[in-house]
C-alpha cells in the first residue's frame, strides 16, 4: 500500500470541465497550466504551488467559438505568445489580442500540441488523391513554415491522435485509435515509422529514452517498455499488493490514465467495467471501477491508496508531471501528490 502525500490543493470550478473535451491540463508547461475553451475565449491558469484557489488568468485569447469549445490537447504556445483555437474543422493561430495569423483544416482526429522549442504539431488532412486512411502530423513555426511531416496509416470511426514528444520537440511515437483498433508506431530520427500494432500508447519518458504501450496479451492487459522489453501485466499489480484489497474482478490496464512520474517511474490505471452481478457477489465496499499503481524500474511497488477525503474510490485519470509529482481532480478540486521515499 502506497499513501501519496498531498503537495498542493487548486480549488476551481473549472476543474469540473476536465475530461468533457472544453478543459485540459497542459502538463509539459512548468508550472502545469489548466487551460479552458469558452464560447468567447480561451483562458490559462497556472497550477502555482501555494495557490489554493484561482487567480486570474494568466492569459487569455480572445476567439469566439464556431460552434461547440473544444480546447485540444495542448493548444497554448511555452512562451505564452500564440495559442491554437480548435474548431471542428479547422485550426486558428491567434495572438494574445486576437489577432488571426493563420487558419489551417482540421483532420477528423484533430490533435495540437505545442513542443517547449516553441513549435507546434498539427494532425491535418491527408493531401488531395492520397489514401484517406491517413493522418499527416505536420510540425509547424508560429509562422505556418513547415518543418516535419509525419503520414500516420489511420482508419475506423471516432478516431483520435496521440503525441509523445522529446524533450526537444521531436516526436517519439505516435499512437492511434479508434472505436475498433488501436496501434503505436515509433518514430525514428529521420521520421520513419515502425508499427507496433494493438498497442495503445501509454507515454514517454521524460528524457526521450523510450516509451510505454498498454494492450492485450492474451486473456489479460499489460504494459510494456519498448527501450529495455520489460513487461508488467494485471496480475503483476495485483500480486505486489499485500496491504490493500484491490477490490477488482476483471481489471484490464487503461492507456489513456497514467505515465512517468520520473524517468524511472511509471503510474499505471487499472479500470473494472461494472458487472451488477458479481459487485452483488463480491460486496459494493470492495469493488473498485479504478486504481492507480506503481512501477519504478520495471518492478510494481502495490497500490497508491488516497485520503478518503480528497477521492472517490472511482478515480479519474492521472496526470503525471515528470518531476516526481501527479495530479488529480475530483470536482471542483485539482490535487497534487508524490510519494514519500
Amino acid at each position: 500500500m502506497i499513501r501519496p502525500l498531498l503537495v498542493d490543493e487548486y480549488r476551481t470550478g473549472d476543474a469540473a470541465l476536465l475530461g468533457g473535451g472544453t478543459a485540459v491540463i497542459d502538463r509539459a508547461a512548468s508550472p502545469p497550466r489548466l487551460i479552458v475553451r469558452t464560447g468567447e475565449a480561451l483562458r490559462v491558469y497556472e497550477l502555482t504551488s501555494g495557490t489554493r484557489s484561482a487567480t486570474d488568468p494568466v492569459a487569455v485569447f480572445p476567439g469566439r467559438s464556431e460552434g461547440p469549445p473544444i480546447v485540444g490537447s495542448g493548444p497554448v504556445a511555452p512562451d505564452l505568445s500564440h495559442a491554437v483555437l480548435v474548431e471542428e474543422h479547422s485550426y486558428r493561430l491567434v495572438t494574445r489580442d486576437g489577432r488571426v495569423l493563420w487558419t489551417r483544416p482540421a483532420a477528423s482526429a484533430r490533435h495540437v500540441r505545442w513542443a517547449r522549442s516553441n513549435r507546434l504539431w498539427l494532425a491535418a488532412p491527408p493531401d488531395p488523391g492520397a489514401d484517406g486512411d491517413t493522418v499527416c502530423l505536420l510540425l509547424l513555426t508560429p509562422a505556418g513554415d513547415e518543418l516535419q511531416r509525419l503520414v500516420v496509416p489511420f482508419g475506423g470511426r471516432s478516431r483520435s491522435v496521440h503525441l509523445a514528444l522529446h524533450a526537444n520537440g521531436q516526436a517519439v511515437a505516435v499512437g492511434v485509435q479508434s472505436t475498433s483498433q488501436a496501434a503505436t508506431y515509433a518514430v525514428g530520427r529521420d521520421g520513419e515509422l515502425s508499427l507496433i500494432p494493438d498497442r495503445a500508447l501509454l507515454d514517454a519518458a521524460p528524457n526521450g529514452s523510450g516509451f510505454v504501450t498498454v494492450g492485450r496479451s492474451g486473456d489479460t492487459t499489460d504494459a510494456r517498455w519498448h527501450d529495455t522489453g520489460a513487461v508488467v501485466t494485471c496480475a503483476d499489480l495485483l500480486a505486489s499488493e499485500k496491504d490493500a484489497e484491490p477490490g477488482h474482478i476483471r481489471p484490464y490496464l487503461s492507456a489513456p490514465s497514467g505515465g512517468f512520474l520520473d524517468a524511472d517511474t511509471l503510474l499505471l490505471s487499472l479500470e473494472d467495467d461494472y458487472d451488477e452481478a458479481e459487485v452483488e457477489i463480491f460486496g459494493s465496499d470492495r469493488w473498485r471501477p479504478s486504481s492507480h499503481w506503481l512501477v519504478a524500474s520495471g518492478r510494481p511497488h502495490g497500490m497508491i491508496v488516497y485520503p478518503d477525503t480528497h477521492c472517490s474510490d472511482d478515480l479519474c485519470a492521472a496526470i503525471p508531471l515528470g518531476d516526481g509529482t501527479w495530479l488529480t481532480h475530483h470536482g471542483e478540486a485539482i490535487h497534487r501528490w508524490r510519494v514519500d521515499h
